[in-house]
Order: C-alpha cells, then structure tokens, then sequence
C-alpha cells in the first residue's frame, strides 16, 4: 500500500505517531521526538559533545534498542576505551565501530536491526546530505534515529556547513561546559550547564 501524503486538517490533528518518551534528563533538551530522528551535535574539540553522544548512545541502546556508534575521528584506539571506562558504559546493546565507510554502517544496520547510529564525526567519515537521505529512505521503516557529531566554534555553524544542520530536528551546540540545544520538539531553546571547565592542568569532570 501506497504511503499517504495527503491529509484533511481534521485527518491530521488524528493522525497517530509512534515517539521516543525520553526520560527527564533528555526530554529537557530535546522534546519528546519521533522515533525517526535526526539530531546534529557540534562545537570545538573538548567542548563536551562526543562524551555527550556517548552516554547518549549509552541511554538509547539501554532504553530503546541496539546502538551504533561509528568512531572516525578516534577510532577504536585508547582515548575511546578510556573515555567508556572514565563514564561507565556498559550497554549491552551498543556497538563501538573503528571507522566503518557508509556501506558497511549500512550493511551492520540492515544485518543487526539497529535503532540508533551515531556518527563522530561526519567530518571525517566525509558524510554529506545525500547519504543522510539515503539512510533516511532505505531504512525509513527502521524508525531509525541518526545522530551526528561535528566541530563548530559558533553557534548555527557547524564545520560540514548548513545542509545537515538544516535537516536535524535537534541542533545542539556545546561550549564551555554548556550546551544549547534548538529543538522541533521545544517551544524554544534551551541552555543547560554539562560541567564546569578547570583548569589546563587538570581535565574537566563531565555530567556531575
């Protein structure tokens, strides 16, 4: 059966959508979303955005389904295991990949059923808005949410440039401990403060 693209107003305001009830914590900066997804997080290196995207990832795959998360600026490599070891994550339905192309993201989705892909960072995978659309349409029955990390140092300018920030339903700058987050799903923008910068000397605590 054909999908419907038309709809009465009366139709719509019926219209039933199957949503990702996220607990406080998140549901403060991002809404309560639909299970298709899409969410940009940037900001510039040690800003706090891929520890956020981790224990982000961690929830998810504990809450909703198994995860994904595609590691292309770090790999596999140490910083990667220290950072899961430092913030205890210990999901059993989430996947750490060492620099998988697109076909092969794709390929782990269509074999595991995977309901979250995380993507750190698109600019190293050289991911482009053609391959977003493509995840989009070829697992549009998955409810898949896609969540991309990339560096940015002002807010609304991340470094992959206007096309996936202006496809995301959840834009979230970090800087300086904080996070700004823009949401489809929130009457307006929200701030919150992550943690709280120390010194040069001594690495920051994240999510006290």
């Amino acid at each position: 059966m054909a999908k419907r693209r038309i709809f009465s107003i009366d139709a719509l305001k019926k219209k039933k959508y199957q949503s990702l009830e996220l607990d406080p914590y998140y549901a403060e900066l991002m809404g309560i979303p639909e299970r298709i997804l899409t969410v940009i997080m940037y900001g510039e290196s040690g800003s706090g955005k891929s520890v956020f995207a981790l224990k982000f990832a961690e929830y998810f795959a504990n809450a909703f389904g198994k995860g994904f998360y595609n590691s292309h600026e770090e790999g596999a490599n140490k910083t990667i295991q220290d950072r899961v070891n430092n913030f205890d994550i210990n999901a059993k339905r989430l996947w750490i990949a060492d620099c998988y192309s697109f076909e092969e993201m794709c390929d782990h989705i269509q074999r595991t059923y995977c309901k979250l892909i995380v993507i750190d960072s698109v600019k190293y995978m050289n991911f482009t808005i053609a391959q977003l659309k493509e995840l989009r349409e070829r697992f549009a029955k998955r409810h898949l949410t896609i969540v991309m990390v990339d560096f940015g140092s002002s807010k609304g300018s991340p470094a992959s440039g206007k096309d996936l920030i202006h496809a995301s339903d959840v834009k979230m700058y970090f800087k300086d401990g904080r996070v700004h987050s823009i949401s489809r799903y929130l009457d307006k923008p929200i701030e919150k403060q992550l943690f709280t910068p120390q010194s040069i000397k001594k690495q920051p605590t994240l999510f006290d």
